[in-house]
């Protein structure tokens, strides 16, 4: 974890701190080696059993939300709890997801915090990327408010898995070149370079929808209720929508 209570205040870790855990109050030692990030261990088992090791980018999304936000005890009316990667303001859990989650354990997160969104790290897997800019480099437009594609019905494991989430989901590539692909779609190329999210979901066609988003403008949206702009929306052909099933 990356806070502990240190004489009832929130503190990171440190060399010869001690502290104690805001969600069981037991005693927690500050881990500040070379290895890993710094942070707070349970001297036992995790008091949370949702927790997970962090990673740099783990920490790195949550220093984009004030400390106030970050790692939020939230109970339930049965007593259990678990500790929230950002609650924001209006009471939206983000949850940083880095290693794999089989489906049992995303839909009791669901469940559980209701008002959530998910943030995947597109990057875990060396295959995750190039699978979701090749089937992007096919993809018929979606024709909605926002900028958009329809993928194909190749296999794009990262996609396919996440878009069936009851909660919002963004896919993190990080800072990756889509430009250099190949494929009838082109539009997408267009896109800045870098600070883009990826939204899935499941249409109507169980094809998986796409759209992408400016990193900073979604953590507005969530933290300040800005409004979630997309990019402007595909110009509608004049004979009609554009045809991809003659692609696989």
């Amino acid at each position: 974890m990356k806070y502990a209570l240190v004489d009832g205040h929130r503190r990171e870790p440190e060399t010869g701190l001690k502290g104690v855990c805001q969600g069981c109050g037991l005693p927690m030692t500050a881990k500040c080696g070379q290895q890993r990030v710094h942070h707070w261990a349970h001297r036992t088992a995790n008091c949370d059993k949702w927790w997970e090791r962090e990673t740099i980018w783990h920490r790195e999304w949550k220093n984009e939300f004030p400390q106030e936000c970050q790692e939020v005890r939230i109970s339930s009316s049965d007593g259990s709890f678990h500790i929230a990667d950002v609650r924001t303001p209006n009471s939206t859990v983000l949850e940083f997801q880095h290693s794999h989650l089989p489906l049992v354990d995303r839909r009791a997160r669901e469940s559980f915090y209701v008002n959530m969104v998910w943030i995947i790290d597109g990057r875990r897997r060396v295959s995750d990327f190039p699978s979701f800019a090749h089937s992007l480099s096919f993809a018929a437009p979606d024709y909605s408010k926002a900028r958009g594609w329809r993928l194909p019905l190749v296999r794009c494991a990262i996609a396919e898995d996440w878009a069936t989430s009851r909660s919002t989901v963004y896919l993190d590539f990080g800072d990756t070149d889509f430009s250099l692909k190949k494929g009838p779609s082109v539009s997408h190329k267009e896109l800045p370079p870098s600070g883009i999210l990826w939204r899935v979901k499941k249409a109507p066609n169980d094809r998986v929808v796409t759209t992408p988003f400016l990193r900073r403008n979604v953590i507005a949206h969530y933290l300040h209720d800005a409004p979630l702009e997309g990019f402007e929306p595909h110009p509608m052909p004049a004979n009609g929508r554009w045809d991809y099933r003659s692609f696989p």
